[in-house]
């Protein structure tokens, strides 16, 4: 990776991505008539295609229906917004590791998906999940903070 600025991520490797974190929860690999089918089966109706779904993986198209777009992000559980095409931010060799590790954590399907049930929330209610998961990392021996990659670490919200 280097110095250079990591290339944007496009929408068969988001959809790649998100296949792969399904398939290691699931524990078996994941076929794109697998999602096809649930998908269609939630709607009650014929809403997209395994070969469809298939070609949007492999980059053989790249430009599905907002309809489209809300079913995956529905069925993985991300945000829409996760398949649009927006820079992924720059992170080079200086001293960013940390910085490095959190952009990843940050594309995980579970973790987008962690993230955008968490924004519906009240304050009250993102206060006390806050609570819990500083609980749960204190259990496990790991720091209440979270470090930035570079420089000392910051208390949790």
């Amino acid at each position: 990776m280097g110095d250079e600025a990591r290339e944007p991520a496009g929408l068969a490797e988001k959809l790649d991505r998100l296949f792969q974190a399904r398939s290691r929860e699931r524990g078996r690999t994941l076929s794109a008539n697998d999602v096809a089918t649930e998908i269609n089966i939630r709607a009650g109706e014929q809403v997209i295609s395994g070969n469809y779904i298939w070609q949007l993986r492999k980059g053989k198209r790249d430009n599905p229906t907002k309809r489209h777009i809300e079913a995956l992000a529905e069925y993985f559980g991300v945000p829409a917004a996760y398949f649009h095409d927006h820079p992924d931010p720059p992170v080079g060799g200086d001293g960013t590791a940390g910085q490095e590790a959190m952009v990843d954590a940050m594309r995980d399907a579970g973790v987008i998906a962690m993230a955008a049930r968490f924004m519906d929330m009240s304050e009250e209610s993102r206060s006390a999940v806050l609570e819990m998961i500083n609980r749960v990392r204190k259990l496990e021996g790991l720091s209440d903070t979270q470090g930035t990659g570079d420089g000392p670490p910051r208390p949790l919200p």
